[in-house]
């Protein structure tokens, strides 16, 4: 808890509390003056604090009670004492009312026009505490529901008036509905504001909601709508199968895409602007019996790095990954599957060994967050800019770090290897399972063994899981099926109960809130190197790894399901359980 600072200003607070050093500050009221920003919102989008950090000061400096909302739920007949438009306004709600008075979070308490409207609007007494923007926010779509949806409501309908339509249009065989379309038309329809402003809005929904993809996924009655929120796609809406041929068209002409091609795949990007953050999409599409199939991705360049420590490893694995990130040459790998967060890891990494000595450059497709004071740079296939052309390229820049996207093939294999025995520390990510899969993988690819095993430093593995949503945990009592999986693992839960979601208007019923990660981390020593030489197979060198001090994705995924973070029906669906 913080002392009280009364009227002293926020950077002040903030070194006297110890959440930041003399030179953050420095470089934060740098920027303020550069871009006119406060220096709240600055610390906020570079890292700094969070943002209930900033409440507490706010209220200290203030001389103001504040309230933390994480985890707090509101009436609705007291939250709906005030209009939602004012609610949105001023950013504010009321939290509690009794007996004339009426307790309001704020995100600005000293708004004498809001609590006098609030005042003549509840007929009450108003005690106005501080809370955060976001929290407020939350209770107020979970009270009123979500603007953005609304407005996509009423665009469909004006969607379907302006085409003539009806949402239950009967429709006939769909590769002719395919064929017959006349494309002229069907560019016309994806013009008329009411489509632009649905498309548009979804974008918005999406990018609000943090989602990570949208999918519009065409079916004989409609075009379903579905968001990858927190690793699990979710159904938000089906679209009229009327407005089907527009909407996709119109998602396809800000891709720069062909609309007249409908029978093979294609892939585009988007660029837009979302409440002054910029946002990324990468854009598929592929054909199906019911229509163009369409999959965006969504890279929100105003997302901050998380440093290693937020990421959740584990004090074992973040032990091994400062060694393994802090030598001075090699190859650093992080592996795992499409969305298990290989790329902010290495973001991460690039976060925790940059400064003005040392010279980073990375190669990516593409270049997913900007990262302050590193050099990035994109793939351009179509130009003939492929990962090794652009890594040859990279290192005649002198640098001393260098980030590879992925390693997808030999020829940047031998490139990044080679790199990593002449004195470049290289990060980069691979596909494959496990830690101890690399090994084989990179064989399988046509790497040397002994480039291999002279140039890798250490391999990282890891999976996103869930967490448990804090609103609405309770404790239960685990399955014996459980019970005799942590038994195999070493653990002994007899008697003991875990954490499960029980489902809330926050988390969307799911029982889960956010996602952390679980991991694996192999350090490379002499063993291991006469391994990897020798191609020995990936069930030794995991072995020899856990030997020598490795926690494996399952173990860690279990102290984690313990801990109350994650769940084990979680965890099972990412990680094999039953391998003895």
């Amino acid at each position: 808890m913080m002392e009280r600072f009364y009227r002293k200003p926020l950077g002040t607070i903030f070194l006297s509390a110890g959440l930041l050093t003399e030179d953050d500050l420095e470089k934060a009221l740098d920027q303020g003056r550069t871009t006119g920003k406060r220096l709240g919102e600055i610390l906020l989008g570079l890292g700094r604090v969070e943002e209930e950090d900033l409440v507490e000061a706010r209220a200290l400096q203030l001389d103001m009670p504040h309230i933390h909302l994480q985890n707090h739920t509101v009436d609705a007949a007291t939250a709906k004492m005030v209009p939602e438009s004012v609610a949105r306004s001023y950013v504010l709600i009321p939290i509690n009312a009794s007996e004339g008075r009426v307790v309001l979070a704020m995100s600005d308490p000293l708004n004498v026009e809001a609590i006098d409207l609030v005042q003549r609007t509840t007929r009450c007494k108003v005690e106005p505490l501080l809370a955060s923007d976001s929290a407020i926010e939350r209770l107020i779509n979970e009270t009123f529901g979500s603007p953005t949806s609304e407005a996509i409501s009423g665009a469909l309908e004006e969607a379907l008036g302006a085409m003539g339509a009806l949402a239950d249009v009967e429709v006939g065989d769909a590769e002719a509905d395919q064929d017959d379309t006349d494309i002229s038309e069907t560019r016309r329809a994806s013009e008329q504001a009411p489509i632009v402003r649905t498309v548009n809005h979804i974008l918005k929904e999406a990018v609000e909601a943090r989602a990570s993809d949208i999918h519009i996924e065409p079916r004989r009655a409609g075009c379903e709508v579905r968001y990858r929120l927190d690793g699990a796609l979710r159904e938000i809406r089906t679209l009229p199968k009327s407005i089907q041929a527009a909407v996709l068209s119109r998602i396809k002409i800000m891709g720069d895409l062909d609309i007249a091609e409908k029978r093979i795949p294609q892939d585009g990007r988007i660029a837009i602007n979302v409440a002054n953050r910029a946002v990324d999409i990468r854009l598929s599409t592929l054909p199906t019996q019911f229509g163009e199939r369409i999959v965006m991705r969504l890279l929100d360049r105003g997302v901050n790095t998380l440093s290693l420590d937020q990421l959740g490893f584990s004090e074992v694995a973040r032990g091994h990954l400062d060694e393994m990130i802090r030598r001075p040459y090699g190859i650093v790998l992080v592996t795992g599957p499409t969305g298990s967060g290989k790329t902010t890891s290495l973001y991460s990494f690039l976060n925790e060994v940059k400064c003005p000595e040392v010279n980073i450059i990375t190669v990516e497709d593409p270049v997913e967050y900007e990262l302050e004071g590193i050099s990035q740079s994109n793939v351009n296939v179509r130009a003939g800019l492929t990962f090794a052309a652009q890594l040859r390229s990279i290192l005649r820049q002198d640098p001393d770090i260098v980030l590879v996207g992925e390693i997808r093939d030999q020829e940047t294999a031998d490139i990044a290897f080679r790199a990593a025995l002449t004195g470049h520390l290289v990060f980069s990510t691979l596909h494959c399972n496990e830690a101890a899969g690399a090994f084989a993988r990179l064989t399988d690819m046509g790497v040397e063994p002994f480039l291999i095993s002279s140039a890798i430093s250490g391999v990282l593995a890891q999976r996103l899981v869930r967490t448990v949503c804090a609103r609405c945990r309770e404790e239960y009592q685990p399955e014996d099926d459980v019970t005799l999986a942590f038994k195999e693992e070493g653990f002994d839960i007899s008697g003991r109960k875990l954490l499960r979601g029980r489902g809330c208007n926050a988390c969307g019923n799911t029982g889960y809130k956010g996602r952390t990660l679980i991991a694996e981390t192999l350090r490379v020593n002499q063993e291991i190197r006469k391994l990897a030489m020798e191609k020995a197979a990936t069930d030794l060198i995991r072995e020899v790894a856990v030997y020598n001090g490795m926690e494996t994705m399952r173990r860690d995924g279990m102290n984690k399901v313990l801990q109350g973070i994650t769940t084990f029906d979680e965890l099972r669906k990412k990680v094999f359980l039953s391998e003895d």
